[in-house]
């Protein structure tokens, strides 16, 4: 028993579990595994005592890299400073131990047994000029590795400095990129707008007296019915140049007790630029009209305001509340063939009576 008890402390092919990963491994598998393979094992950087967990470098590479590039200055420094102590003892009589073609220092108190120390001195008694060349090299080299990196800091700078010009004439672009945007918004604004002053300025009469041609007459009585547009607004006209702003307001399929069955027609009275010079509230008798293009029978409606009702005083908003006729023609006076609808197009006239202006 105590033989077997040896042995398993001893064997080669007793798996033990690895302290970093957790994992279990060969007793012979495992100065490999702690240096080559384990997951969780540490690296160190290649010049200074920072460290870095394997598995962050596996995900990340950059990170190492990034430690490198960042710490390129203190790893010349401490470079440089261990050339400088190994020349110092150099030259107070040290002695130079070759190892992978770099010099590493052993001092006089880390010296090997006496018949070492003794073979080695022999040995390396005539290697000071050629331990002083490669201190001198490096040196060299650390030099021009230094002036190398104060170049790249320079120029970095230069860059770092252009690199805010850059990004404040973008800053720059961008705001006056905004500006623009905001000017040719206001201009398609002011664009649209002179456009319905325009059509306004086309269809608008300054007597009182209107005609209302409604094209595609079908096509949009099917929007009325189907509710995408229950009612459509005519261009506004008025009494005189300086008189009271109208305009007419119908609902192709009704509106309240004639939806379904009558066309309804209102009389609506708009802000204009004159109201403050005219009488209020508006009181001129108002006759509408759906023309009959035989021009035999018309079918007329005629209407006196109620100078009480808010329709008629003067408009704090852009228009009043309609005012009409909700039953002003059967839908059955449209049907076959109408001599009111013709080629798909109905016209109706507004009169509004002058007397007393």
């Amino acid at each position: 028993m105590g033989i077997k008890g040896q042995h398993e402390g001893r064997c080669d092919f007793e798996r033990v579990k690895c302290e970093a990963c957790q994992g279990l491994i060969l007793v012979s598998e495992k100065d490999r595994h702690n240096e080559r393979e384990c997951e969780a094992r540490t690296l160190n950087c290649k010049y200074c005592k920072v460290t870095f967990n394997f598995k962050e470098i596996k995900v990340d590479n950059g990170k190492q890299q990034e430690h490198e590039q960042t710490s390129v200055m203190e790893h010349l420094r401490l470079m440089l400073g261990v050339l400088s102590s190994v020349r110092l003892r150099a030259e107070g009589g040290g002695e130079w131990q070759e190892d992978s073609g770099l010099g590493l220092y052993r001092g006089p108190e880390d010296a090997p047994p006496a018949g070492a120390h003794a073979a080695a001195h022999n040995a390396g008694r005539g290697g000071g000029p050629g331990v002083q060349q490669k201190v001198t090299a490096l040196e060299n080299i650390v030099c021009v590795l230094n002036r190398e990196v104060e170049r790249s800091a320079l120029t970095l700078e230069a860059l770092s400095r252009q690199h805010r010009l850059d990004q404040e004439k973008i800053e720059n672009l961008s705001n006056k990129v905004r500006q623009l945007e905001r000017t040719l918004t206001m201009r398609d604004l002011q664009l649209s707008e002179s456009e319905q002053s325009l059509r306004e300025l086309q269809f608008c009469t300054y007597d009182g007296v209107f005609i209302w041609k409604i094209a595609d007459f079908s096509r949009r009585r099917q929007d009325a019915v189907g509710g995408r547009a229950p009612a459509m607004f005519s261009p506004a006209f008025y009494s005189s140049k300086y008189g009271y702003k109208m305009c007419l307001r119908l609902y192709l399929n009704g509106d309240g007790t004639g939806r379904g069955t009558h066309l309804s027609l209102f009389f609506v009275v708009m802000r204009g630029k004159y109201d403050a010079l005219l009488k209020w509230p508006f009181s001129q008798k108002v006759t509408l009209m759906l023309l009959d293009q035989n021009n035999r029978e018309h079918i007329i409606d005629a209407f006196r305001p109620d100078v009480s009702s808010t329709s008629f005083q003067r408009p704090i908003s852009e228009m009043n509340i309609a005012s009409g006729c909700p039953l002003f023609c059967p839908l059955a006076k449209l049907a076959g063939k109408s001599s009111y609808l013709r080629d798909d197009t109905i016209f109706i006239k507004a009169i509004v009576d002058l007397t007393g202006l």
